[in-house]
């Protein structure tokens, strides 16, 4: 270590998506390899430090997200206090819009910064903040005074909402900076795990507090502050990761820079396919608050077959998330987009077809369990909500990464996510079709949407494995040089 200061070494440490030899000690201008420095007791308490509490920030804060879902648990609240479909719409609206369009201007204002925490943290500390209140306003306000109830919830939702996009660009850079290249897919995949059996536990504890109706709205409360425990779990362990000091960067691109910059990208034509594509597929996401909703108005479902829902979305959200990581390695993304995009057309099917079919004697006579396994049944659709989002995830992310030039990848992600945060209200527009038409018709449309999703996902370009853009590609074509 003669000549090497460690913080030189930690600051080399986590290195970027090309680096595959692993020379974090000659980058800092050391003797060492990046295996020794990983030797040295200092980095190796620093880096398990790091891992530990940010598998805790992760997986709590996914317990959260759990407990009060958007599209599940969230449209169903609203639905009990207005009759507006309009406004139930616009939660997942809010969940996704307002996560996806601060993110340009959180990249613009915490690019080149010597330090991340503490944007991650004050961030992760005003939401846990805002549920926290949300939760007091519910049992303060209660049924009595919906109107207010309904303004409350809206306003700080948003403001939760807004916080989480914008923290999502340090934390995603803090987790870079701390956590060695060859480390991160086993980090994510840790904290998608523990939030995963986390987010299953919480199903029964959904499904134990809902099915207490006359309680309303102090039951959903109850879930406020769930959330704000583990949103303040998250919020602690974020604040126990130790952050490597990095020199400020010289040049740090303005929000307007990121903006006039985005012209250039749509030259990428793999790029406009994709962004087609992903626009495409977002748009079917115009029924996603309303299967919870027509199950329980019009098939007469009970309150509490929401936590059924919740675990059969979370076990397939997770747990299928080990199949498509096999697959991107062996298929590719494009093949886990085309499976994605086939599963989000089976989610209007099985509405459109389980009424019909239920409604059929012959068919009604034979299936277990009499007429209300058709909510049972139903909860399919979340499954396959569940295993679609984890595909989406993903390959979404790993497609961008194979299709853009490095050096321009961080405004591939930030052009293609506010473009989705605009997209992401379209909720709004099905709650408006349901008020003028029905539940059934915005159906139709979703399916008719999620057929086109399929026909694009047909247009998609897929790297070639030679191609060293592709991570793929850059994985073989190392180990190629390497058996040489």
């Amino acid at each position: 270590m003669s000549g090497c200061r460690l913080a030189d070494v930690l600051r080399q440490w986590p290195g970027d998506a090309s680096d595959f030899d692993g020379s974090v000690g000659e980058r800092a201008g050391c003797v060492q390899t990046g295996a020794d420095v990983q030797r040295t007791s200092a980095a190796r308490r620093l880096y398990h430090r790091n891992f530990g509490f940010g598998v805790g920030n992760g997986s709590f804060g996914l317990l959260a997200e759990t407990l009060i879902h958007p599209s599940i648990v969230l449209a169903l609240f609203v639905s009990q206090i207005s009759d507006s479909n309009l406004l139930i719409g616009l939660v997942p609206a809010m969940a996704a819009g307002l996560w996806f369009l601060p993110q340009l201007f959180g990249a613009a204002l915490t690019q080149g910064r010597a330090r991340q925490l503490p944007f991650a943290f004050y961030g992760t500390l005003l939401r846990t903040l805002v549920i926290g209140l949300l939760g007091v306003i519910g049992f303060l306000v209660g049924s009595d005074e919906p109107s207010t109830l309904l303004i409350w919830f809206f306003v700080l939702y948003a403001i939760y909402n807004l916080a989480g996009g914008f923290t999502n660009v340090p934390m995603l850079e803090l987790s870079a900076r701390v956590i060695p290249a060859n480390r991160r897919g086993l980090f994510f995949s840790q904290r998608s795990f523990w939030g995963g059996i986390l987010g299953f536990m919480a199903g029964f504890l959904i499904q134990g507090i809902l099915s207490q109706t006359e309680d309303f709205p102090a039951n959903y409360a109850l879930l406020f502050f769930a959330a704000f425990c583990a949103l303040g779990l998250s919020t602690y362990f974020t604040a126990m990761m130790q952050e490597t000091y990095a020199e400020p960067s010289g040049h740090r691109q303005t929000f307007a820079s990121h903006l006039a910059e985005a012209p250039q990208l749509f030259n990428n034509s793999a790029f406009r396919r994709f962004l087609g594509f992903r626009v495409t597929l977002s748009l079917s996401a115009i029924a996603d608050p309303f299967y919870v909703v027509y199950v329980q108005q019009q098939l007469g479902a009970p309150a509490e077959i929401i936590g059924v829902y919740i675990i059969g979305m979370t076990v397939a959200r997770f747990g299928s998330n080990l199949i498509w990581s096999k697959l991107v390695d062996f298929k590719g993304n494009r093949f886990v987009l085309q499976v994605a995009a086939l599963m989000r057309l089976g989610i209007p099917m099985i509405a459109l077809l389980l009424p019909p079919l239920y409604g059929w004697d012959t068919f009604a006579d034979r299936v277990p369990g009499g007429d209300d396994s058709i909510f049972y049944v139903f909860g399919l659709i979340f499954v396959l909500y569940g295993a679609a989002l984890s595909a989406q995830a993903l390959a979404n992310l790993t497609y961008v990464m194979d299709v853009a030039e490095p050096e321009q990848r961080p405004a591939y992600f930030g052009l293609t996510n506010t473009i989705l945060g605009f997209v992401a209200f379209i909720p709004v527009l099905g709650g408006i079709m349901v008020d003028a038409f029905s539940f059934e018709f915005v159906f139709i449309v979703t399916f008719l949407i999620a057929f086109a999703g399929v026909v694009a996902s047909g247009l998609l370009h897929e790297p070639q494995s030679g191609d060293t853009r592709s991570i793929r590609g850059a994985l073989r074509t190392q180990y190629r040089t390497w058996r040489q």
